[in-house]
């Protein structure tokens, strides 16, 4: 069983191109799965790169519909054809950004009559030991999870501050025991790691890779979430990307975790 990021902020290799964004693959004995697009600028390429078959995937699921997980589904579905995808009821949420006076959509453009779109909510299995999972509102601690202000949503009362309905995270079991997959966290990476916890039975992971949006945090934010994540949680190898920040990877580091960057073109075995 592997793990693959094809598309990350960052890369190691002059042949993989870094995006904004994250997609990550994952490749068990049952099936060929991919979790997010990131924007679609290096997806193609970089899987050509990287000996991924598009093509064959079994399906596609999305961890949230930010513009920077989903904005390449479009021309994944138009290239493979259909197949299943798998999202959170609220993955079609009028997602925005609120700057400088003004809205910006950076949501989800999905053509319902033209996929086959399936729902995830509290604990679903969408393939053999790969299971997508959310954390319920009244689950979240708000002392562990932090979003940026101008992350709202646009409704029909004007503009709220965003509460990530749709937000989903991955566990896979692997060879190594279980893995948890993160899009960005917005429910919280230490929220996330809780209910694995209590749903699975384990505070014991081979990997969390993924995003967990911390980097734009303040310090004293990063410092409390490290140090849950180190004191509650025993993980082999951590592997943040995206939206986590240096400051953040560094935090996990100094507290003794096993932390290395997930750049794009990385491949890591379950």
């Amino acid at each position: 069983m592997r793990l693959s990021i094809l598309a990350e902020n960052f890369t190691r290799s002059p042949y993989i191109k870094p995006e904004y964004g994250l997609s990550l693959h994952i490749a068990t004995k049952d099936a060929s799965i991919l979790v997010d697009t990131a924007q679609g600028i290096g997806l193609f390429d970089n899987a050509r790169t990287m000996g991924i078959d598009l093509a064959g995937l079994d399906m596609l699921a999305l961890s949230h519909g930010h513009f920077d997980h989903i904005n390449g589904v479009a021309s994944l579905y138009t290239f493979h054809g259909p197949m299943p995808i798998w999202a959170h009821p609220a993955v079609e949420a009028r997602h925005s950004r609120f700057s400088n006076g003004k809205m910006h959509f950076i949501g989800l453009h999905l053509n319902r009559a033209a996929v086959d779109l399936h729902y995830a909510t509290g604990k679903t299995e969408i393939a053999p030991k790969f299971w997508a999972l959310e954390v319920p509102a009244n689950r979240r601690d708000p002392q562990l999870v932090q979003n940026a202000a101008h992350l709202v949503l646009d409704g029909p009362d004007g503009l709220v501050p965003d509460p990530f309905e749709d937000d989903l995270s991955f566990v896979v079991e692997g060879e190594k025991g279980l893995s948890v997959l993160l899009g960005c966290a917005h429910a919280g990476v230490v929220n996330i790691l809780e209910e694995v916890s209590r749903v699975f039975g384990t505070r014991s992971f081979y990997t969390v890779a993924g995003g967990m949006h911390m980097a734009d945090q303040d310090e004293p934010f990063i410092q409390r979430v490290a140090g849950a994540l180190a004191g509650r949680f025993t993980v082999d190898a951590w592997r943040p990307c995206h939206c986590t920040g240096f400051r953040a990877a560094a935090a996990l580091a100094c507290h003794g975790q096993n932390v290395d960057w997930g750049y794009a073109g990385t491949f890591l075995e379950l």
